[in-house]
């Protein structure tokens, strides 16, 4: 059924629907008709379009009283009438939910005219567990828990129609994602819905984040406090000389544009009034506002307080990638035995899921680039943080560039010392700085393995069928000197400890906060904003959500300190900013042949299957040519 069809069938529905509701007075003995707001429309049509897209899972984050479990609730009851004998789930926070969600939904099928299904729908059993219609179809009603309650709620039944509402607030994620992997996976009829405003840095985040990059099987929206009629000052109305009438300032601006730009609508100066006078209400719980009443989605889950980089600044970047790139090429390593039989496999993004990328790559190495290496070995500063960053960037004297990304929990630390390694030996001239904490030591001791390995006679025909003679050869080690001491003594790599994070992290936001890194990973922005300054302590709260993690930012602030102090000065002395190197690269001084060579990929590959690539690839551009995009 297409959209547009299923959208006229939902609207006549809901026409003959008739609610109780504390804003608007009756005078129809069956209720009020369900007139809906721009927030329920939206619900509704991204539903509806995405239901025609061949989506079956909708990740609504949303501001609260905006209708959306209301609306939701219609289309439970709507998907019900519409399948026989499917059997579906709604699941609540708590048990005063669940009960006035039944309570609603009872009220519903009451509210239609006599006749209006006949005898093929209507409420046949009716308890505290589940809902049965007289055409077969069954609604469960679950409820998750604020607290830790087990996963014994989620198991057991297999659900073609599954709406979770406020999920946020269940205390066990593991519960939802055990109902969610007994969601039907072929079923036309399948259906599943989970609207949930937004409660800090918890599992709701991840899920809608989640749902977000994927784009694919499931549809992730935000529907802010601007989409409901009632969230507006009249200028009747006695606030309006209070607030609304000076027109929008400095920080108003901004929100108003985002909003704009990113949902399509226009904040009238009413609905300004009405934002005004709530955040003078809500007094010292601004955070709890913003939760509650978000302008973005971005922003209701800001902990603004606590949080060491400053996240407009950061979720404007998130956007603006997000809209205009530059996009990567996505990349996993295939581990086949040793350090010869490491392959990098290039994934299509139309159908490998987005869990499955682990290395992202924006730009090629250049011959004359000159690049810094960070790697934060997982459980390298903590035992939460069990993930392998590696954050590679390309040196100018007055910016530092983000030109590929490595980021995955799934292999061992001597696997992630070859991925380290092999990005070494392709962007070639580089310092590498690895977190020394925890494997960091033996990441160095896998390094010059490597290294001998590549000297050995034994190996001398891999070697050469790879072409990798002089591979890392031009890779130096950072050097830490304690910045108080009058001695010459160094030692390779940074030791994170009390005494050196926050040097480390104050010069890597520093740095970010003039505009000196040209970041390109949304993922590592994303990571920014969950960054806290926690009485001095600066990282990612414990936790082991996903989302709640910080290896990639740390990865970045080893390289950007390659780069303050072994690199930059040099290149300040020889005048190599951004715009000069940039401007000789592009009059053709320094021969580059673009991402068409994709010298990374091609690194790992013997000699026979570099030729068989490009067989299979046909006639490439001269050089000369690809450098000037013919």
């Amino acid at each position: 059924m297409s959209s547009k069809r299923w959208l006229q069938l939902f609207n006549t529905f809901i026409a003959d629907i008739r609610i109780v509701s504390k804003e608007v007075v009756t005078a129809d003995e069956r209720g009020a008709p369900l007139v809906l707001w721009e927030s329920q429309k939206r619900f509704i049509n991204e539903v509806g379009s995405g239901l025609d897209q061949g989506v079956h899972k909708f990740i609504c984050l949303k501001s609260r009283q905006l209708g959306i479990t209301t609306v939701s609730l219609a289309i439970d009851l709507f998907w019900l009438a519409m399948h026989p004998n499917i059997i579906g789930c709604l699941v609540t926070d708590d048990e005063k939910k669940r009960d006035a969600n039944r309570s609603l939904l009872r009220q519903y099928v009451r509210s239609f005219p006599e006749g209006y299904f006949g005898e093929s729908f209507k409420i046949k059993a009716d308890n505290r567990s589940q809902m049965q219609f007289s055409n077969g179809a069954r609604l469960d009603l679950l409820v998750a828990g604020t607290r830790d309650k087990g996963i014994s709620w989620a198991e057991g039944v297999g659900y073609t129609l599954i709406h979770c509402t406020e999920t946020s607030a269940y205390g066990n994620p593991d519960g939802l994602r055990s109902l969610e992997e007994g969601f039907a996976q072929k079923s036309p009829a399948r259906l599943m819905m989970m609207e949930s405003t937004a409660k800090g840095y918890n599992h709701w985040r991840s899920r809608y984040y989640s749902a977000l990059e994927d784009g694919l099987a499931e549809r992730a929206f935000f529907i802010g406090w601007w989409a409901s009629e009632l969230n507006r000052i009249e200028k009747s109305d006695p606030r309006w000389k209070i607030y609304g009438t000076s027109p929008p300032y400095g920080v108003e601006k901004e929100k108003i544009a985002l909003v704009a730009q990113q949902y399509g609508w226009k904040v009238t100066q009413e609905q300004l009034a009405w934002a005004r006078w709530k955040e003078k209400d809500a007094g010292d719980e601004q955070e709890l506002l913003r939760q509650n009443q978000p302008w973005t989605a971005e922003e209701s889950f800001v902990q603004s307080g606590y949080s060491f980089f400053p996240l407009r600044v950061v979720n404007a970047k998130i956007e603006e990638i997000s809209q205009k790139g530059p996009y990567p090429e996505g990349y996993r390593y295939n581990v086949d035995g040793d350090f010869f039989g490491f392959r990098l496999e290039k994934l299509d993004p139309k159908t490998s899921d987005i869990d499955e990328v682990e290395l992202r790559i924006w730009e090629e190495p250049r011959p004359n680039g000159r690049y810094v290496i960070g790697m934060d070995p997982a459980y390298g500063r903590n035992e939460h943080g069990d993930r392998h960053g590696i954050s590679v960037w390309r040196c100018y004297a007055d910016k530092l560039v983000q030109v590929a990304e490595y980021a995955t929990a799934d292999v061992l630390t001597k696997h992630a010392s070859w991925v380290l390694f092999h990005l070494c030996a392709a962007y070639r001239d580089c310092v590498a700085n690895v977190e020394l904490g925890g494997p960091g030591q033996l990441v160095m001791t896998e390094f010059d393995h490597l290294r001998q390995l590549l000297a050995a006679e034994m190996n001398r025909d891999s070697i050469l069928a790879r072409e990798w003679e002089n591979a890392g050869e031009n890779v130096r080690w950072y050097l830490y000197h304690r910045p108080d001491s009058m001695g010459a003594g160094y030692m390779y790599n940074f030791e994170t400890s009390w005494r050196t994070k926050q040097p480390l992290m104050y010069g890597f936001k520093g740095e970010f906060s003039i505009g000196a890194l040209v970041m390109r990973s949304i993922p590592l922005l994303r990571e920014m904003t969950v960054v806290t300054n926690d009485d001095g302590e600066i990282g990612a709260p414990e936790s082991t959500d996903e989302d709640m993690k910080d290896d990639r930012v740390f990865a970045a602030a080893l390289a950007c300190k390659a780069w303050k102090d072994w690199v930059q000065p040099a290149m300040l002395s020889a005048g190599e900013t951004y715009a000069v190197v940039s401007q000789r690269e592009e009059t053709g001084e320094t021969p580059f042949s673009g991402t068409l060579n994709r010298i990374v990929h091609g690194f790992l590959l013997t000699q026979v299957e570099k030729a068989e690539a490009a067989k299979e690839a046909g006639p490439q551009p001269e050089p000369w040519r690809s450098e000037r995009g013919i």
